[in-house]
């Protein structure tokens, strides 16, 4: 998942037959018109950020933001948009689905009103968006959730929002973990390594974020447009499967040799090298969807199940052993980050009441 600015640098680096590019940003329509021109069999998407800038309510679950203002949609205007994608070439229709937020006290009326009114489009070339709170991934909520998805005609994309990591959240990366179990046609959408997670439990696929901005949800904020920063260079470090400022490393790495990185952009240099100039954050960026491809590679070569699940959990051992390396090896203190541990524990298993009742709007298609 990359701004439509970055796409083009990012665009050699990623497998035809096992990548694709979700582009955001006010050119992304345009991009992708141009990408698929030029490359007709590479998998692209646009995601309008609806989420981004309004909050669903039971009546207007879906919107987008114009350059007249913001226009709810309603089925007809809903097609239109989906249709308006597909015309620019994009390989399927994302919905433009606004935040579905959770005040632990909240009912499920807004999840059923994104569902209800998806179930009404005739179509076969769509994708879902839903974009939640942390809050639906506690147990309380796990199961309205899982109902709601499974009870979709289409495949579903899953945002989740927090302030920091939403999978930091208690309850979060066991719920994820069942959901993915439960609902076959799941695709975890602007998240980081939780990707890998998800698609050994289950889910159909991802869309990694290229940047920290892309890689969890956000609550829209009246007002809130962004103010222009100059990007600083992170790197994926694949052996520790964590993100780091390139900074950091240099900290860690400043009276011992630097670990080194053999994927096609670094060519074995080291990952300290890195500047904040404009070239050098690019090759950063490239560097890690290199990495990121790396480690899809090897999940594609397993079967679904268990042979996958024992891949990831060997990822995981491995990367416990790097830091444990590279603190000694730096003697800093290096904790292992929450998320990786709760991630070794064992398997939650599939949410029982799911798939027990018929979808709202009749039976789902085989």
């Amino acid at each position: 998942m990359v701004n439509d600015r970055s796409a083009l640098y990012v665009l050699p680096h990623v497998p035809a037959r096992t990548g694709g590019l979700v582009l955001t940003g006010a050119a992304a329509a345009v991009t992708c018109r141009e990408i698929r021109n030029a490359r007709p069999e590479t998998v692209v998407v646009t995601d309008h950020g609806s989420h981004t800038e309004q909050i669903a309510t039971v009546d207007a679950p879906f919107g987008l933001k114009t350059r007249w203002g913001w226009r709810e949609l309603d089925v007809s205007g809903l097609n239109e948009v989906l249709d308006g994608q597909r015309d620019n070439k994009a390989s399927c229709a994302v919905t433009p689905t606004c935040f579905i937020p959770n005040d632990r006290t909240a009912d499920d009326a807004v999840l059923k009103a994104v569902i209800h009114q998806a179930n009404q489009l005739r179509r076969q070339d769509t994708v879902v968006l839903m974009p939640c709170s942390w809050h639906w991934l506690e147990r309380s909520h796990l199961s309205a959730l899982a109902e709601q998805i499974r009870a979709c005609r289409h495949p579903v994309a899953l945002i989740l929002q927090a302030d920091g990591d939403p999978l930091e959240r208690a309850q979060v990366p066991e719920g994820l973990r069942q959901l993915c179990r439960s609902c076959p046609r799941l695709v975890l959408w602007r998240t980081d390594l939780a990707a890998f997670d998800a698609m050994a439990h289950g889910a159909l696929g991802a869309a990694v974020g290229a940047s920290a901005v892309l890689r969890h949800g956000v609550a829209p904020r009246p007002g809130n447009g962004g103010g222009g920063h100059k990007p600083y260079p992170v790197v994926l470090v694949r052996r520790l499967l964590r993100y780091h400022r390139v900074a950091t490393l240099q900290d860690w790495f400043a009276h011992i040799a630097p670990w080194t990185c053999d994927c096609a952009v670094c060519r074995g240099a080291a990952l300290t090298r890195f500047t904040g100039s404009d070239a050098d954050v690019v090759a950063a960026l490239q560097h890690t969807v290199r990495e990121l491809y790396g480690l899809h590679a090897e999940l594609d070569a397993t079967l679904p199940g268990d042979e996958r699940i024992g891949w990831w959990r060997q990822q995981l051992a491995d990367a416990w052993e790097y830091h444990r390396l590279l603190a000694s090896q730096t003697d800093t203190e290096l904790a292992f980050p929450k998320v990786l541990q709760a991630w070794r524990r064992p398997c939650p298993p599939a949410l029982p009441m799911v798939g027990r009742r018929r979808a709202q709007d009749g039976p789902r298609p085989s």
